[in-house]
This record gives C-alpha cells, sequence and structure tokens, in this order.
C-alpha cells in the first residue's frame, strides 16, 4: 500500500506542482511562494488518505494552497514583499515558468496594500480563471462575500493606482 500511496503522490505532485507554485506566486508573492509550495506538498503527503475522489485533485489541492497561503499572509503578520501578476493566458502551459512579464511597480505596492483575503480572490478570479461561484466554492464562503472582497479589492486597487499615478 505504501508504494501505491507514494506513486500516487508523485503523480499529484508532477501533475499540480506548477500550478500551486504560480497560485502560492499571486497570493503570497514570488519570494514566498517556493516556501508555502514546499509546505503545500508536504501537507498533501500526509492528507493525500483524505483524497476520495482523484477527480477532485484539482480543487482539493487548491483549497489546501489557499489555506497555507493564507496562514502564511496571516502568520507572517506583515505585508507581501513581492507580488506579481500572471499572465492568465500561459496558466494553461504547463512549461511556463511562474515569472511574469510586464511587471508593474506601482501595481505591485497597490497589491501588497491588500489584505490576503482580498488577494486571494483577486489570484483565484483574474489568474486562476474562476468565476466568482467557483472562487466563493474553493474559499469556503458564501458568494456575495467574495463578489464583495473582490469588489473591495478593485475599488482599492483603483483608489492606490489613481493616486500614484495623479
Amino acid at each position: 500500500m505504501r508504494g501505491d500511496g507514494e506513486e500516487a503522490f508523485e503523480r499529484l505532485a508532477e501533475r499540480y506542482a506548477g500550478d500551486i507554485h504560480r497560485l502560492a506566486a499571486a497570493i503570497v508573492g514570488t519570494v514566498d511562494a517556493g516556501d508555502v509550495t514546499q509546505e503545500v506538498l508536504l501537507l498533501a503527503w500526509r492528507k493525500l488518505p483524505s483524497l476520495r475522489d482523484p477527480d477532485r485533485a484539482a480543487a482539493w489541492i487548491r483549497r489546501i494552497v489557499i489555506n497555507r497561503c493564507m496562514d502564511h499572509g496571516r502568520r507572517a503578520g506583515r505585508q507581501i514583499r513581492t507580488i506579481r501578476i500572471l499572465d492568465v493566458h500561459s496558466l494553461g502551459d504547463r512549461s511556463s515558468s511562474p515569472e511574469v512579464t510586464g511587471f508593474d511597480p506601482d501595481l505591485d505596492r497597490a497589491l501588497r496594500s491588500l489584505p490576503v483575503e482580498q488577494r486571494a480572490v483577486l489570484a483565484l478570479h483574474y489568474a486562476a480563471d474562476l468565476t466568482i461561484a467557483d472562487v466563493a466554492a474553493a474559499l469556503e464562503l458564501p458568494v456575495g462575500t467574495a463578489k464583495s472582497r473582490l469588489n473591495a479589492a478593485l475599488t482599492r486597487l483603483r483608489s492606490e493606482l489613481g493616486e500614484r499615478r495623479q
């Protein structure tokens, strides 16, 4: 049985490692994404027996990433040092790196000013290309709460970017 678990974990890690890192980078920033990715893989290894439906592996692993990112943001009690927006078109390309094209320092500062809960909604909606209903499900929130967090984040970003560019 141990061999089966190891093989299953290897397949899971191989399949989702890039996705884990990209989503973590979108939420906590590229500086901390590697640490979060390692935490997620370790936790996935420990919790692998709880994955009852292999067809739900993507949602299961995404939930672990979100939880680790939220914990990381709260535990650190600090602003995120660096965050980059992923090119949504490259998300499906497994060979693409998590590095970002078109990095904007003003946008970086504005994103760092957001609470981790709002960054998570932005990352899932824009970087992971989830519908707002899927974002709400992934974060285990009512749809209205996900919408209000997205709206608050966008309003704050517009305000921050507008002030800096005037």
